[in-house]
């Protein structure tokens, strides 16, 4: 009996192989997309769940709340907190901190700039990340051991057996010499912690001074996991903190701070966008969601087009329903084939669906920036199993009651009629796929109107052919003297590079663009009000150099000595912040600041994403001027001085080259390397750019999909109605009417469509576009542009079935009647 099912099935599936490839291709491409992103949302949610000790590992945050505008939430801690945790609460295990700095190494005669991580001695005891040669525990109890990833070992070493070389490593102004004791496995991607060189917590000594490492208590720096004992419960730890800390750092101190630690599950670190990023960024659950949507909805058009052309087909399979009905089978039995057909046509999909995905997974892995592989383990087998289920049941389970409803004395007298529910059915399900697909051509077009708007959007400062070369100053010592020795080195370099043509006109800067935060700084001014400023430490080539615009005052005049030490720039922001109408000749309000004026005021730049408003900031060449005043201070990027160099157009090749020839020079040995800025500006955008990039791509399948699914359609409605059309012309009907006759359903429902799409799109795409400070407006031609991509696609797709049914000579289709 089942043999005989499969072979009836595969002889209909075979007759009808236009509409099988339809199905197949349609469910194929919507499973492999389905299976992509099932492996990035996987790989999202799974993340930091490798460590067997998973369910006992916090990380450490901090919030403080001075009053007004002065709360802190921060996943950074105090050095001296891990330490604090496992001496005073019986209830931690194991402590690890964990902080990267840059640092260059040495092997042999090749130099690099890296990140160096340094990590608790516990560190292999509470994370699991596995050891490929040696033992990561024994390594970290030395303080000039080193551990090395598996592809940091290759890269230096090449083949060899890493252990026990040695590689010199820059801890403040000297070079020290580490040996190798252990080579780990590349930490999974989906790991919050990552690294390539680590070395022990014990070289902390050598990097910050006592009282930062013992007893500073509002200075952050490392991030702080703890191991809790078996059957701890956080919040009983927690519950704690607060007789912990009032002692440690003082009950006044205590109160006024409103000092509140807490424990962060670390499988909670990654998608968590409450708290602040510590040392790995921080990711959306909403893109997760918005790909599984993706996925869904291309999946959903495919299996719309299985069960609409299943019942279109209905009437051409009457006949073999009422045979076999005659001849005893059941309704049970017709309806095990008709879904055992759909089973079919899905299994044949999968293994297309399997096939597409696997090929197209390095091109996934560039749009999503993940680095995904293709494994068939439980979870796949788990997922692809699933598919085949749910897809082939429910996909089948419709039309095959439908076709076996069929009477057979109705059906073998001639006299079945396609009915109008099987018809409002259709129209639904189509109507839905036309819903879906007018959603996402507004979608794309909208979101890349958006992303093509930050590009072109003028910025208050010039970034093309701007190149950013970090310069190298000592790793450790005050961050004022870092920022002074840094001007320092970037003078000598604009000596050296004033010698060549190409480079237009060149600057220092503690900050550059598109790598994160400028420095912030708050303080509390003379009326007990709490501000807070960017800054950013420049020397007088800045303003001009980037072609940032002064709306009044004046730039910084190396002719005027005591600019450098008392000059001051804000931006129309900060005066604004503060409510002036003129700000030359004003001091920053606070009676703490040293004496300064402000001479001068640019008009407001992007300095920062478009993400957010340009806030007020402060433009200083001496860093002591804003330092003297504040109370707090904050920076995600470094502010370490850069050498900002503006180039001629046309040979940046060879100018970077002599750019570099100078850099070896002044550096020596030190690697050299440099970005530019629109790059780097580009960059802040990528997830959105990546996002924006896959709702096309789902478009353009969602649109071919549907496009398939209507062509067929239409040749089985165009076979419905071939008697219809070859009377009315014998009665003289011309074959413009025709067409308008034949097609102006679809445009109808078309029509309706995309009035229903449109709240749809409005809701989504402006909750997107909220993100953004600086945004377009959704327009209504952006539907009405939508609207008619889809009317033209639909008509194109339905003319051909249409013109070929119009121009049908009525004499081969009446001739029987």
């Amino acid at each position: 009996m089942l043999q005989n099912y499969f072979k009836i099935a595969f002889r209909s599936l075979w007759r009808a192989k236009a509409h099988s490839f339809i199905n197949v291709f349609g469910l194929g491409v919507g499973i492999a997309c389905c299976l992509l992103i099932a492996l990035f949302v996987n790989d999202e949610l799974t993340y930091d769940t490798f460590h067997s000790k998973a369910d006992r590992i916090y990380r450490v945050y901090g919030r403080e709340d001075w009053g007004e505008k002065q709360q802190f939430l921060y996943t950074n801690t105090p050095f001296p907190m891990g330490p604090a945790l496992k001496e005073n609460l019986a209830e931690v295990e194991m402590e690890v901190r964990i902080n990267n700095i840059g640092s260059q190494a040495k092997v042999g005669e090749n130099q690099f700039n890296e990140t160096v991580v340094v990590g608790g001695r516990d560190f292999f005891k509470v994370f699991d990340f596995e050891t490929l040669e040696g033992d990561g525990n024994l390594a970290l109890a030395e303080q000039t051991n080193v551990v090395l990833s598996e592809r940091m070992a290759k890269k230096y070493f090449g083949g060899a057996n890493a252990i026990d070389k040695v590689i010199s490593l820059q801890l403040g102004e000297t070079f020290e010499d580490f040996s190798v004791k252990a080579v780990a496995k590349n930490p999974p991607t989906n790991s919050s912690i990552q690294f390539d060189i680590l070395i022990s917590d014990l070289n902390l000594p050598q990097l910050y001074n006592a009282q930062l490492l013992t007893s500073s208590w509002f200075n952050i720096v490392p991030e702080t996991y703890v191991l809790l004992r078996e059957g701890v419960s956080a919040k009983m730890v927690e519950s704690k903190f607060p007789a912990i800390f009032k002692t440690i750092i003082g009950e006044e101190k205590f109160e006024k701070s409103k000092y509140a630690p807490g424990l962060q599950p670390i499988k909670d670190i990654h998608l968590n966008t409450d708290f602040p990023a510590g040392i790995a960024p921080v990711s959306s659950a909403k893109y997760s969601y918005v790909l599984a949507a993706i996925a869904f909805l291309i999946l959903f058009v495919a299996c719309i087009n299985f069960v609409t052309l299943s019942i279109g087909r209905s009437m051409l399979r009457a006949k073999e329903v009422g045979i076999r009905k005659v001849v005893g089978a059941i309704r049970s039995q017709l309806i095990i084939q008709f879904v055992g057909e759909g089973v079919i046509v899905t299994f044949i999909a999968l293994v297309v669906g399997v096939g597409l995905s696997f090929l197209n997974l390095p091109l996934f892995n560039d749009l999503s920036g993940k680095q995904l592989l293709f494994p068939f383990n439980t979870f796949l087998l788990t997922v692809i199993g699933l598919l085949l289920l749910v897809i082939g049941f429910v996909s089948g389970s419709y039309p095959a009651f439908v076709l076996s409803s069929f009477k057979p004395i109705t059906i073998l007298k001639g006299s079945l009629r396609s009915g109008s529910s099987r018809q409002n059915v259709r129209k639904i399900l189509v109507g839905v796929q036309l819903v879906l697909s007018i959603f996402l051509i507004s979608s794309t077009l909208l979101m890349g109107k958006q992303l093509s708007f930050l590009q072109s959007k003028n910025l208050g400062f010039d970034k093309e052919q701007l190149a950013v070369i970090q310069l190298s100053v000592p790793r450790t010592g005050r961050l004022t003297k870092k920022i002074e020795t840094g001007f320092e080195t970037a003078q000598r370099f604009k000596t050296e590079l004033s010698k060549f043509t190409d480079i237009v006109a060149m600057c220092g800067s503690s900050h550059d663009f598109g790598t994160g935060g400028w420095i912030s700084l708050g303080y509390t001014d003379e009326k007990k009000v709490y501000r807070t400023f960017n800054m950013n430490v420049v020397d007088a080539d800045y303003i001009p150099t980037l072609k940032i615009q002064l709306v009044s005052g004046r730039n910084f005049s190396d002719a005027n000595p005591s600019d450098k030490r008392r000059a001051v720039i804000v931006n129309e922001a900060f005066v604004k912040e503060y409510g002036w109408s003129n700000a030359i000749g004003k001091k920053i309000p606070g009676k703490d600041f040293q004496d300064h004026e402000i001479i001068g005021v640019v008009k407001d730049f992007n300095y920062a994403s478009l993400y957010t408003k340009v806030q007020p900031l402060v433009i200083v060449e001496d860093v002591a001027i804003p330092f003297s005043g504040i109370e707090n201070v904050n920076t995600d990027a470094s502010a370490i001085p850069k050498l900002i160099v503006r180039l001629k157009p046309g040979n940046m090749g060879a100018t970077i080259e002599q750019i570099k020839s100078v850099w070896n020079k002044i550096s020596g040995d030190e690697e050299f390397a440099f970005s530019f800025v629109d790059q780097a500006m580009a960059r802040q955008y990528r997830s959105d750019q990546n996002l924006g990039k896959m709702v096309s791509i789902a478009t353009l399948l969602a649109i071919a999909i549907g496009s398939l699914g209507l062509y067929a359609l239409a040749s089985l409605a165009m076979q419905n109605r071939i008697k219809e059309v070859s009377i009315r012309k014998v009665m003289g009907a011309n074959e413009q009417s025709l067409l308008f006759l034949l097609s102006k359903e679809y445009v109808y429902l078309i029509a309706i469509c995309l009035v229903l799409s449109v709240p749809i799109t409005w809701s989504l795409m402006k909750n997107w576009l909220s993100t953004f400070e600086y945004r377009v407006d959704i327009s209504p031609t952006i539907f009405i542009l939508a609207g008619g991509i889809s009317l033209l696609v639909a008509l194109a797709t339905i003319s051909f079935q249409t013109l070929k049914t119009v121009w049908t000579n009525p004499v081969n289709s009446l001739k029987y009647e």
